[in-house]
């Protein structure tokens, strides 16, 4: 009698072929993720660089002066904007984009007849995941992108606000737009020392690429950088913002420190809703 010839694979071949298999997804599956962030990293540094260009062109329709924060003061509105409401430049706006009756608006509302695209305020990679912060504790309202509103992921280093173009002494290392890392309904505004959202108060804020953000230069250029040097210390105190390091500049040492965040001092005025001259910015060495 002849013996049936019988071909397939014994139990251990199987467990062998599954172990490779494992293996094999265990390298390779980071190597795509890093790729996927390195593609929307790179969507990002797109959309940062079209912002930086719509804030040099309004620069030049505007008496070589940058673009006004927004409408003051901006933390004293609810959410941090995020429920204003208006009918231009669409029918129930609502949040950053909108323009008031008298015209005021944020920083990034008077940007878009620069740009005419409202994806490119969102951040491929921003997410919502935590967001506590030391001394600080936002209402989810300011990350809830409902009807009416659009997302922003980035925000405008106030030190440039209403600031002319040739009174920035480096342009090339001074930057005017970061990154939030969130996708937020509100506007996010950030102000040089004190400024409410700090890496110092957020482990995880302004770095959603892999650790670094993209950030949009006074010149127009845009770039990322790996800002994992940042240290813990306060922006109340000389050592701590001496623990905090430099690039992003420590503006109150003797003598200054220019980095790239915080090169000048700001004393800046509005007024309110109620026509009162206030100091909606003011930053003053201890």
């Amino acid at each position: 009698m002849n013996k049936k010839n019988t071909s397939g694979f014994t139990l251990i071949e199987l467990l062998v072929v599954i172990a490779i298999i494992a293996i094999l997804a265990a390298i390779l599956f980071p190597v795509f993720a890093q790729a996927r962030e390195k593609a929307r990293q790179a969507a990002c540094v797109s959309n940062v660089k079209q912002i930086s260009l719509a804030f040099t062109m309004y620069a030049q329709d505007y008496d070589e002066t940058y673009v006004h924060a927004g409408f003051l003061p901006w933390f004293n509105y609810s959410d941090n904007g995020s429920q204003i409401t208006s009918n231009q430049p669409y029918a129930g706006c609502k949040g950053w984009p909108c323009v008031l009756p008298d015209g005021r608006a944020t920083f990034a509302a008077r940007l878009m007849p620069y740009i005419n695209n409202y994806e490119i305020w969102k951040c491929p990679s921003a997410n919502n995941g935590s967001t506590n912060g030391a001394g600080w504790f936002p209402s989810a309202a300011r990350f809830t992108v409902g009807a009416g509103q659009k997302a922003i992921s980035y925000w405008y280093n106030v030190s440039f606000s209403a600031f002319s173009l040739a009174g920035v002494d480096e342009p090339a290392n001074r930057a005017f737009l970061g990154e939030t890392g969130r996708v937020r309904a509100g506007y996010d505004l950030n102000s040089g020392r004190d400024g409410y959202a700090r890496v110092s108060k957020w482990s995880d804020f302004y770095r959603p690429h892999a650790g670094g953000t993209n950030l949009g230069f006074a010149d127009g250029h845009a770039k990322y950088y790996n800002d994992k040097g940042f240290g813990p210390g306060s922006d109340l105190t000389d050592a701590g913002r001496d623990q905090r390091g430099l690039p992003h500049g420590n503006v109150c040492a003797n003598p200054p420190q220019p980095g790239i965040i915080e090169f000048r001092l700001v004393t800046a005025t509005d007024t309110d809703d109620s026509g009162n001259l206030v100091t909606y910015y003011d930053e003053r060495c201890p």
